[in-house]
């Protein structure tokens, strides 16, 4: 499998970079690859098949005592009416965003907008078993799962890498948010209070307060609760890393709240730093829906609620907000380069696969040259393509489903690419760090990594009703930050 060469800007600024060679001010990254995992497959003994069914989760919470007979959890494409159901998820130069980055003193590495890549992962919400697994997007091997919320009743859906791609934080649905580390030189090893450091290696996991990884818990007394996307923090210029690190995340009860609050937390510590009240988006079972940043740090979020759709969107300095109209019912968000919100449409009879909204003009434009009855899921790659994933196209349903992508100068749709997942199962959308495309099928339990240069499809098997709508693998912040390279 050929990898991608990533540019010197995206390379220096790529998730999970400990390194600063090649950061210097017109310096390059070699994204040279020796790895060939190809084809990969493995079979899951648990059963999550997607039938829409109620979730009785049983897991013990133990390394080997899994015992998950939930479903992939129902979807509002099915007909299901569970308010729980499974759901959908600034020019910028070589100077990197300019809200962050400070004059440079003599003898301080100019790092751009971050440093060269290291490891890459992508995080997947296990959503009937209340975990989420960390793969590594080139051996497509499970490196740690880890329970999002102390009951194990979590549901988790929405997962977000930050910008340093050294931590990924998990929404649960029934509320809260959790922050785990992608690296163990981060975890702390008295953390549980046992010396010596105890975590996840594998799709084993350890029960609630065992893991040294999981860094905190935020509690949130939400029945809905599914945004969280983190927001760039500061390049410190002597090290290459970022600091003061925030997170985006958005929820309320339906029936006791009439609108959704956001909320803005520290990274670093968990708590809390403001909520607000946004005015003119109504709280309901799936609204809040959808995040996202732009290069700023100010969150974009979506819902979910045909004939009533919304756009909103809190600054991160003034903690204002503002509400729009959707033209579409969006079954999928993201912010481009451009700091431009982009909606995946869910329902085939408006005739468009997705719209994009201009924040200069505040108008939108449509991709309607094929009309794509998308699973959720959309994000930009480093070539100007945005993909989406598909269960209907023209009308008709192709194959088992699977991906198009949108050119964004032209905002024509491209032919579809079957991926294999089963009918309407495939909800998550990503692009890693080497340029894959990623999708999870929630009632296959599978994880397809499409190349979209090669168009070979590999697999991973061992998931557990996987959801996760969202920056899954931190290119999204990466891309909205610093720009597509590549």
């Amino acid at each position: 499998m050929s990898r991608r060469i990533v540019s010197s800007l995206s390379a220096c600024l790529a998730v999970g970079a400990l390194s600063v060679s090649g950061c210097g001010e017109g310096g390059s990254a070699d994204g040279t690859d020796t790895a060939n995992a190809t084809g990969i497959s493995a079979t899951n003994s648990e059963d999550g098949t997607g039938d829409g069914n109620t979730d009785t989760n049983s897991n013990s919470g133990g390394p080997t005592s899994n015992t998950d007979t939930g479903d992939g959890d129902g979807d509002p494409g099915d007909g299901d009416t569970d308010t729980n159901e499974g759901d959908g998820d600034a020019d910028s130069g070589e100077d990197g965003p300019k809200f962050d980055i400070h004059s440079i003193p003599d003898g301080e590495i100019d790092c751009q907008c971050g440093t060269t890549l290291d490891f890459s992962y992508i995080w997947i919400a296990n959503s009937t078993q209340s975990t989420v697994t960390k793969l590594n997007t080139e051996t497509m091997e499970e490196e740690g799962r880890y329970l999002t919320r102390a009951d194990g009743a979590g549901s988790p859906s929405r997962t977000s890498v930050a910008l340093s791609g050294r931590a990924v934080a998990v929404a649960n649905r029934n509320g809260g948010v959790v922050k785990v580390f992608s690296q163990h030189e981060d975890c702390d090893p008295n953390k549980n209070g046992v010396p010596g450091l105890q975590t996840s290696n594998d799709l084993n996991y350890l029960p609630w307060g065992e893991d040294d990884c999981i860094d905190w818990f935020v509690p949130f007394d939400y029945t809905t609760q599914r945004p969280v996307a983190w927001a760039p923090g500061i390049l410190n210029q002597g090290t290459c890393l970022y600091t003061d690190e925030q997170l985006w995340t958005a929820g309320c009860k339906p029936g006791q709240d009439a609108v959704v609050k956001v909320s803005l937390i520290d990274g670093d510590t968990g708590e809390i730093e403001f909520t607000v009240d946004v005015p003119g988006f109504e709280c309901s079972s799936l609204s809040p829906y959808g995040g996202a940043v732009n290069a700023e740090g100010d969150f974009w979020f979506t819902n979910l609620v045909p004939g009533n759709d919304r756009l909103g969107f809190v600054d991160r300095e003034t903690a204002e907000t503002q509400v729009w109209n959707m033209p579409i019912t969006p079954y999928g968000m993201t912010v481009d380069h451009d700091g431009n919100p982009w909606v995946a449409s869910w329902s085939a009879s408006q005739q468009a696969s997705a719209a994009k909204f201009d924040v200069d003009t505040e108008t939108w434009s449509y991709a309607n040259n094929h009309v794509v009855h998308s699973l959720s899921g959309i994000q930009e790659d480093a070539d100007g393509r945005m993909w989406m994933n598909y269960w209907q196209y023209d009308g008709q349903n192709l194959g088992t489903g699977g991906l198009v992508y949108i050119d964004m100068e032209t905002m024509e749709v491209s032919e579809p690419f079957d991926l294999g997942c089963q009918s309407s199962t495939c909800r998550g959308m990503s692009v890693d760090l080497n340029g894959m495309i990623w999708s999870t099928s929630m009632a296959s339990n599978t994880a397809f990594r499409f190349n979209p240069d090669t168009l070979e499809i590999d697999t991973y098997s061992q998931l557990v009703g996987p959801y996760t709508y969202s920056d899954m693998t931190g290119w999204g912040i990466q891309s909205a930050t610093c720009g597509p390279q590549g």
